[in-house]
């Protein structure tokens, strides 16, 4: 399979397409995934002369296989091998809207290959009987009589066949069937089976485009420097020193920024250094991380907003044999993509183009129209693959300061490149969030009710997604409803508004509840002075697809309570987790010691996974393992520190990530229920934070209850 970079304006493709001689161009619908009912795009597949089939993508890659496995799902029900599909960046319009009731193209949420497994296999299964359709025509044989092998129609009882590319001039002609039967999945030969990514090559020697790589003659290049607290504004720039510096073209102010363009890359940044620029730190100038979580903490007996309300709580707390009381907190973390933010763009001859790693066309599309006033049908969006995406590229701040700078210079193209520092210091954060879990216990030591109240600010909110005006939801998923059998169950939001700017971090709320949730749990084990694996084996009597990938997980491991002397000298102890999330279920246990240092050391990652069906196996593993490596990455040292209205951090060495040192050993196991897809991308987040820590409470007796580890002693 080959990927190749192809953008045009929606009615150029459409045109294209109609216009190739010997085209099969057949539109086909993605509903929504179940998490946005009603929703839809549409997309389309063309077959040309020669047989090559190209599926006009609106998911992205950023690195999480979408486009692997979404050709794959087409090529299972059409019929043709890998190599015979070109995957392309789709054009702009309606037809490549999948959430939200048909207002958002977007690749988040888990969601690119569950919400466009039915609908792909639909259009692979419609394409291939109009060529058999054709076929018939052309042989004078009954449809009935013809089967297909890759990328052929085969009539048997002639031994006669046609490639794709042969007819597909005339499957064209033939009317798309509105119902066609879709292939058992016992003779899958495609779907299922662990398939290599298609992008890794290409990435591996260095070929594939990414958006720093964009390249124009004449380009310049913006160097940004933001008023360093959220909110603040630029109140005077000293242009003296850096305006006559080689190469540099222009300063400019952006409100809340300062951007200087140059002829390269280097001299824009050494004349961003050169500027003197005095701030104007606004109204946030005052916040802080620590202040913030005080209020938190502060109202955590406030009543709040119920998201959830079971059986008689109150009476339950009042007959309790015994109360358990735990309060967790969570910090604000950067999503440090691999590749920081950047974004070209060029404004000329009435048209606006623009190269940006994103997460939704369709947003920067309208972006850029509101920014240059031109119509959206005159904004055409390249997007290359992402290094990293994570949630940070739905937020278009970095994309709206290259559409300003090129409308202001059109004619060249303009490209912003965020510095490291820039990034991590202007993030849309993961949200702080403090929690308070409170359980009532009975006379045999199991929970009868459970009560969450969860404060804080979160990403919906902020960007306007919320849709309950009382709860946002991004804060409290994975807080309630959880598959523990628990005759009482209460959770409240309280909100807190946080001056700080949030964002969508990779499984959003439920990396930091299933950490609080997870984390509660075993306290509760304790508490009742049970096993942890036998405790929640206990209250999963009534959700049996959990309890399955539970047991999966802790038969991997081979599961051992309390703490034991290893081969390496060190005493070792194993904690578990079992989190649902975006539709699939994952357990996770992990082995943990403390180093020399008395560091905590994650020696290996067990990992059982049900999302119901896995589409590419092989993607499925890589893709755990990737959600075990951010998680445990923020668990072992992620925080920022917010002081003075801004982040105190910059670089790498005052935000730390994982090193490949610290990277356990991943195991995980697939559980294929039948149950409806569920997405993976995320899923395997949750649940290593409580996993890890769990294990340190057996091996050292001290229970963490916030985040990251490096805040913690355990010698």
């Amino acid at each position: 399979m080959s990927v190749v970079n192809l953008s045009l304006k929606r009615r150029e493709f459409l045109g294209a397409g109609a216009a190739t001689a010997g085209a099969l161009l057949l539109g086909f619908h993605l509903p929504a995934a179940r998490a946005a009912a009603g929703g839809a795009i549409n997309a389309y597949v063309s077959i040309d002369a020669a047989g090559k089939v190209t599926l006009m993508n609106p998911f992205v890659e950023m690195g999480q296989g979408a486009w692997t496995a979404i050709p794959m799902i087409l090529a299972e029900e059409l019929d043709v091998n890998m190599d015979a599909v070109r995957v392309a960046d789709a054009p702009l319009g309606p037809e490549y809207r999948l959430l939200f009731n048909k207002t958002m193209r977007i690749t988040g949420g888990s969601a690119s290959v569950r919400g466009g497994y039915e609908a792909l296999r639909q259009a692979g299964a419609r394409a291939r009987a109009m060529l058999i359709a054709a076929a018939a025509q052309q042989w004078n044989v009954p449809a009935t009589q013809l089967s297909t092998e890759p990328g052929f129609v085969v009539h048997a009882a002639s031994k006669r066949k046609a490639a794709y590319g042969d007819l597909a001039a005339a499957a064209a002609k033939q009317t798309a069937p509105e119902e066609v039967p879709l292939k058992d999945p016992s003779k899958f030969r495609l779907l299922g089976k662990p398939t290599p990514r298609t992008d890794a090559f290409e990435k591996s020697n260095g070929r594939a485009a990414f958006g720093m790589d964009f390249r124009e003659e004449n380009m310049l290049i913006a160097a940004i420097r933001h008023a360093p607290a959220f909110g603040g504004k630029i109140a005077a720039i000293d242009k003296s020193k850096a305006a006559g510096m080689p190469g540099v073209v222009a300063i400019e102010d952006l409100g809340d920024a300062v951007a200087v363009l140059a002829d390269n890359t280097w001299r824009a940044r050494q004349a961003a250094d050169a500027l003197v620029i005095k701030f104007d730190d606004g109204a946030n100038a005052g916040f802080s991380s620590a202040a913030y979580l005080e209020q938190l903490r502060a109202r955590l007996d406030d009543a709040g907003h119920a998201v959830e309300n079971e059986g008689d709580v109150k009476a339950a707390f009042a007959a309790a044999a015994k109360t358990v009381v735990a309060e967790y907190h969570a910090p604000f973390l950067a999503h440090a993509t691999m590749e920081p933010q950047n974004c070209s763009a060029i404004v000329r001859d009435g048209r606006c183009i623009v190269h940006a790693p994103n997460q939704g066309a369709d947003f920067v599309a309208n972006a850029a129209a509101e920014i240059t006033k031109l119509p959206v049908d005159s904004i055409e969006v390249h997007t290359p693959f992402l290094g990293g995406g994570f949630g940070r590229r739905i937020v278009l701040d970095y994309v709206r300061q290259a559409v300003t700078l090129a409308d202001r210079h059109k004619g060249r193209a303009v490209k912003v490149v965020w510095s490291r520092e820039e990034d991590t210091q202007h993030d849309y954060y993961r949200p702080l969030v403090a929690a308070k879990y409170r359980a009532a216990l009975g006379k045999d030591g199991s929970p009868i009710a459970l009560h969450v109240t969860t404060a804080g600010d979160g990403p919906s909110r902020q960007l306007g997604w919320q849709q309950d005006p009382k709860v946002d939801g991004s804060v409290v998923e994975g807080a309630y409803k959880q598959p523990y059998d628990i005759v009482g169950r209460r959770s409240d939001f309280v909100f807190e508004t946080c001056p700080a700017p949030l964002g969508f971090w990779r499984s959003v709320g439920h990396s930091q509840n299933g950490f609080f949730m997870e984390s509660f749990m075993d306290e509760l084990a304790h508490a009742a002075g049970k096993d942890p694996v036998e405790f929640r084996r206990g209250l999963l009597g009534k959700a049996p697809r959990y309890l399955k990938v539970l047991d999966t997980a802790v038969a991997m491991a081979m599961w051992r309570g309390g703490k034991w002397q290893a081969a390496d000298g060190r005493e070792h102890a194993m904690g578990v987790a079992l989190h649902e999330s975006f539709g699939s279920i994952v357990a996770e246990v992990a082995e943990v010691s403390l180093d020399a240092d008395g560091l905590p050391a994650v020696h290996k990652v067990w990992a059982a996974v049900d999302c119901g069906f896995s589409v590419n196996p092989l993607v499925l593993e890589h893709q755990v393992e990737s959600a075990i490596a951010y998680g445990l990455s923020a668990a072992l040292h992620e925080e920022i520190t917010i002081k003075d209205g801004r982040a105190t951090n910059g670089n790498f060495e005052t935000y730390p990530i994982l090193t490949a040192q610290e990277m356990p050993d991943v195991a995980v196991q697939i559980i294929n229920s039948g149950e409806a897809l569920g997405g993976v991308g995320e899923v395997g987040t949750p649940p290593i934070a409580p996993a890890v820590c769990n294990a340190l409470f057996a091996l050292t007796g001290k229970r963490i209850r916030s985040l990251p580890l490096d805040r913690h002693s355990f010698a």
